[in-house]
């Protein structure tokens, strides 16, 4: 079946011309107030210009965007007050504002700035009333960095999570709509021309100038690079990178606590070893796994409500009927095959290139437009119901389950006692592993089937089957293509298409986690108590995450540790199978970290168990 591509979606244009644009930035701020805006009467700093259904707020200029984040013009004192705004926040579960204003901008507009903040509000008013409060200043008609901007979405982006968010600067315009354009492409992942043009829709005249058209398109070309998981050209989706590098695309996009804990640890790795860990133990996934999946639930929706707006306006074509209520369709919202850019001159567009750095903003370079990708194959589609149906079996309620509550922030704690976890800390997560364990050992005293199924297929030597390196194909290139990639990652039960998915991934890294160099170094220190703190902390981490997947599956499997070992010695240093006799003094310092590991959970084990008897 020949694939169907999505069409061009129309490059948006600027609100101002060239010559406005110029005229704006040299006229004084006090007569641009008084003629752009209109001084003291400015239609921007109350209600009586607008309509009552261009005030979601009342006694505001105020739109909803999408159904948790309305743009507005900038609040005041005197509204807040008349308009009882508070208590409209309220009703609207409006938890969170985003003030993209500088201190003592448009202070000719309306009534007087208050004498504290530089606003024409004070952020206490909010504060007093367990309203967050955030500022991102960004300059009138103009752009801030794109460090500011992914700030700002983060900070969006977590605030949706806690209740719906009112966005403003002066007008809740062109600044607002930067943002709130930009938090679509990050959540998302539509395409610049995209967001801009349904941001328009909800509020009409936004993003009004080429350098906040550019910013835009900048920061879709910026995430749309970071959000690479796999280093692998096959897949058109990226160059091959290394561990610093994906480190560096990760700290990018996370943030809050996940930001914190996965600091140095692939999040793909983390999710991997976390499943193949729960897995082995005959456990569903955690709860911080099945939250990808809420998440993305919710996201869904706001796809579903992007599509259908953009094609009521014909810049998308209406769904055809197979595709309607498709999982991925939903989910990804654009292909990427659209001309990127904006009007620079009469008649000159800068086509987008889509880059492939290696996440330094100073060195964002081009490269080669990308291959059109259908909106989706059979082969995708296949995958879905795969994942669909991994995910029921995993919600179907069981007879009796225990609880395997390892926070990501504890991962590799029980081997790393030096550094980012306390007593307390490592007490908690021993104390939930050995009930845990003592809950299955008293029912199942030997090896679990499913332990031995799941060290099989990570100890497994040889090539995958056709069919898994497939499967494994397939989500990887999910994975490359949209963040949908994470849910069907922590819904996949098959170890041994996990397993291909972890060594692929370790393998296909520019330059292997353990060079030659790294190698002599813990040979010579194989001796000492700690013989991985040599490494650098990205390499220790990710090393000891790993560990720990192996110490849970040969716990059930100790006839397995050494092909486990050697398995992951190879992908670590992406030496051929022949050269593994030479790096036997690595495998010591694997299989001696490796006994640090059950040494120290056996030791808290023994204390938990008896802080439980007291």
């Amino acid at each position: 079946m020949k694939p169907t591509f999505a069409p061009h979606t129309p490059v948006p244009q600027p609100s101002y011309s060239q010559a406005r644009e110029n005229l704006v930035k040299a006229i004084p701020p006090k007569l641009l107030c008084l003629l752009a805006c209109g001084g003291l009467d400015c239609r921007y700093e109350g209600p009586e210009c607008w309509r009552l259904n261009q005030q979601a707020i009342r006694g505001v200029f105020s739109s909803w965007v999408t159904d948790d984040i309305i743009a507005m013009a900038r609040p005041s004192n005197h509204l807040i007050e008349k308009y009882n705004i508070i208590d409209q926040f309220k009703r609207l579960n409006i938890k969170s504002i985003i003030n993209m204003q500088l201190p003592g901008e448009h202070a000719h507009c309306g009534p007087a700035l208050d004498c504290q903040s530089g606003f024409t509000y004070s952020p206490q008013i909010f504060m007093d009333s367990d309203i967050y409060f955030y500022n991102f200043g960004m300059p009138d008609f103009g752009v801030s960095s794109l460090v500011g901007v992914i700030d700002a979405v983060k900070v969006l982006t977590f605030a949706v999570k806690e209740g719906k968010v009112a966005v403003h600067c002066h007008a809740g315009l062109g600044r607002t709509g930067v943002l709130i354009a930009c938090y679509l492409i990050y959540t998302l992942h539509i395409s610049p021309s995209e967001a801009v043009h349904f941001v328009r829709i909800k509020r009409p005249r936004s993003i009004q100038t080429r350098a906040q058209i550019s910013q835009v398109f900048d920061f879709a070309r910026l995430t749309g690079t970071q959000l690479v998981q796999y280093p692998d050209l096959s897949l058109r989706h990226g160059a091959p990178f290394t561990l610093q590098h994906y480190l560096n695309r990760q700290a990018l996009l996370l943030h809050g606590q996940e930001a914190r804990s996965l600091r140095h640890i692939p999040k793909v790795i983390y999710l991997l070893c976390v499943r193949l860990s729960c897995l082995a133990l005959g456990l569903p996934a955690p709860p911080d796994v099945h939250a990808e999946l809420d998440k993305r639930a919710a996201l869904r929706s706001l796809g579903r409500l992007v599509r259908e707006t953009l094609a009521a306006k014909q810049y998308l074509p209406l769904l055809r009927e197979g595709h309607q209520g498709s999982w991925l369709d939903t989910d990804s919202v654009s292909s990427w095959d659209e001309p990127l850019g904006f009007i620079e001159g009469e008649g000159e567009v800068l086509l987008d290139r889509r880059s492939y750095s290696d996440s330094d903003l100073n060195k964002i370079t081009n490269s080669e437009n990308l291959e059109r990708s259908p909106y989706c194959t059979p082969a995708l589609r296949n995958l879905r119901l795969w994942c669909v149906q991994d995910l029921k079996a995993d919600l179907i309620p069981k007879k009796k389950s225990y609880k395997l509550d390892i926070p990501i922030s504890h991962i590799g704690t029980s081997i790393d006692c030096t550094e980012r976890c306390t007593c307390t800390a490592k007490k908690q997560l021993y104390k939930s592993i050995s009930i845990t364990k003592l809950g299955r050992n008293s029912q199942h005293p030997g090896p679990s089937s499913a332990a031995r199924t799941v060290a099989k297929a990570m100890a497994d030597p040889g090539p995958a089957g056709e069919t898994i390196l497939q499967r494994s194909a397939l989500l990887q290139e999910e994975l490359n293509s949209s963040e949908c990639g994470w849910a069907l990652l922590v819904t996949e039960s098959d170890p041994h298409v996990l397993s291909c998915l972890l060594w692929t991934w370790l393998e296909k890294l520019r330059e292997p986690v353990l060079g030659a160099e790294d190698v002599d170094k813990l040979s010579q220190g194989a001796n000492n108590k700690k013989p991985l703190s040599v490494l650098r902390k990205p390499q220790r981490h990710t090393v000891y995450c790993l560990l720990s997947c192996v110490s849970t599956v040969s716990r059930f499997c100790p006839h397995r540790e050494e092909a486990l070992l050697s398995r992951l010695m190879r992908s670590l240093t992406k030496r051929p199978l022949e050269e593994m006799e030479s790096l036997a003094s690595l495998m010591e310092v694997l299989k001696s970290s490796l006994r640090e590991t059950c040494h120290n959970y056996q030791h808290h084990s023994r204390t938990c168990s008896t802080d439980a008897t007291l």
